[in-house]
């Protein structure tokens, strides 16, 4: 908004700038009122849709009932101090910060011959109630889940971890968006060259507005290669996953309009593990995690691996005969995968498009081109149908949308190598893929650790879901402050000392 400007003593040059600079008169929605306080002048301005009508109401009765020979003097201060009976409450001198704060929904109340604006928190965002996740579903556990409304993220996250060293800094972000971002970490855990990496990049955003949100803020602040298909954050709706992150030393993102908490730095590991499982016995979570990690891997490998042993029969033992068509077709083999690929991702982006209603029924119409009449007319063979299907759902086996995103494209880009040099090609086209998540690093972390680095501690933790009471070391490569989930000595002996204060006053 450029220089800083003061609140004037004179309420017209007040009302006059924010009507000029607003265009009140012009947009409809910025609401301009005029009251008495005793014998002096008063005004609001607050955004309709934004506040609360009935708190408002009442706070104007309190500040308007005021005697006029006990605002002779100091006005602004006895209004704020015995008449605002509103808790979120503060006074201003500055017009830019005034102005940001009405149109992120808060209401100004200027005092004629003040030099202070009062700013009211009377805010009511258009908000849904937080529901279960579409993502994320659970067959046990909570059913809550983020919302687009920034203070109801916070307060189920708070919800979760009533400890007093959880903090969540706000930043503003966009000249002209100005939106909300909290930036979550547990102060005594989280390593604080994170969080100030983290902040820095967030306030060095120089642009005009971020409406497409978290994935915008993403993209300024993960480093690195932009090209790189492979997600450096994670995404969660979740509350309870939130908080198990930051009780290992993650730093978690809100962004305000988004029901997408940000979590990082992230592993390969992060994005094949689901919240399922630790509602699961552990043998059973286990097995759950595992087939999860095997899927992903066969949504990767097998149909470009199967059509390299295809075009190389030569090199296929005599147990392995029966892999390949038994007639060729009308279309090379290769490009019927790729052909397969293509119609699925259709399928796929017209069921997130169309109605809900609809979905379904497109869903069967997709199955069956795809499937049936595509083979009774020779465009795929069941084979191809076969593999494609069994990679398809394994890459929903994954929570993360981008994780999986980027193993269909690795995919398609094997199959095409596949195509052009056979064997050599899925062999070097694995090793490339392979050497993009050893040399990727997330805020420092690299993709396959624990794996490489190894750490056999961790690595047992993320290839299997080992039992919460032995998992008391948080992750390494993360530095926190504070190493284990143990309670420390010096809470101890507090409790200790509390305890025996207790029984000595029994």
């Amino acid at each position: 908004m450029g220089d800083e400007i003061k609140i004037e003593k004179e309420i017209d040059k007040n009302i006059n700038y924010i009507k000029d600079y607003l265009g009140v008169g012009e947009t409809f929605d910025v609401i301009f009122r005029e009251f008495r306080v005793g014998r002096k002048r008063a005004a609001s301005f607050s955004i309709n849709g934004m506040t609360n009508d009935v708190v408002l109401s009442n706070v104007f009765e309190e500040l308007t009932a005021y005697r006029q020979e006990d605002l002779t003097i100091n006005t602004m201060q006895k209004l704020f101090y015995s008449r605002a009976t509103h808790s979120q409450a503060k006074l201003l001198e500055n017009m830019n910060d005034a102005i940001t704060s009405l149109l992120s929904g808060e209401l100004l109340f200027f005092v004629d011959g003040e030099s202070q604006v009062m700013v009211l928190d009377a805010r009511s965002y258009p908000a849904r109630m937080p529901a279960e996740s579409n993502i994320e579903k659970v067959t046990r556990g909570s059913r809550d889940s983020f919302v687009e409304t920034i203070v109801f993220n916070t307060a189920l996250i708070r919800r979760r971890l009533r400890d007093p060293n959880l903090r969540f800094e706000i930043v503003k972000v966009g000249t002209r968006s100005q939106c909300d971002i909290a930036v979550c970490y547990i102060k005594d855990i989280t390593n604080p060259d994170l969080v100030k990496t983290v902040k820095d990049r967030i306030n060095n955003i120089n642009i005009d507005g971020i409406p497409m949100a978290e994935k915008a803020i993403e993209e300024y602040i993960v480093g690195g290669s932009k090209w790189n298909p492979l997600p450096m954050v994670r995404y969660t709706e979740r509350p309870d996953v939130a908080a198990v992150h930051l009780l290992e030393g993650h730093v978690c993102i809100i962004v305000d309009t988004s029901p997408n908490i940000m979590i990082l730095p992230t592993t390969f590991w992060h994005h094949v593990q689901h919240v399922e499982e630790f509602h699961q016995n552990v043998v059973i979570g286990s097995y759950l995690r595992l087939v999860r990690l095997a899927g992903v891997m066969l949504s990767l490998i097998l149909p470009p691996l199967w059509l390299a042993m295809v075009l190389n029969r030569q090199l296929l033992p005599e147990s392995l005969a029966f892999l390949g068509p038994r007639e060729p077709g009308i279309i090379p083999i290769g490009i019927q995968f790729i052909l397969a690929e293509f119609g699925i991702e259709l399928v796929r982006m017209a069921t997130v498009h169309v109605p809900t209603a609809q979905s379904t029924a497109l869903g069967f119409i997709g199955a069956f081109m795809l499937g049936d009449f595509a083979t009774r007319v020779g465009l795929f063979g069941n084979e191809i149908i076969f593999y494609t299907a069994v990679a398809a759902v394994g890459a929903f086996a994954t929570p993360s949308m981008e994780f999986a995103m980027a193993m269909r494209l690795f995919r398609a880009i094997l199959i095409v190598l596949v195509m052009l040099f056979k064997l050599p090609g899925f062999a070097g086209g694995l090793a490339a893929v392979f050497l993009l998540l050893l040399t990727s690093r997330s805020f420092g972390v690299p993709y396959l650790w624990p794996a490489l680095p190894f750490n056999f501690g961790a690595m047992k933790d993320v290839l299997f879901r080992l039992p919460i009471p032995s998992k008391i070391l948080r992750p390494a490569v993360l530095k926190p402050q504070d190493k284990d989930r143990l309670e420390s000595a010096g809470a101890k002996e507090d409790n200790q000392s509390n305890n025996k204060d207790e029984k000595k006053e029994k």
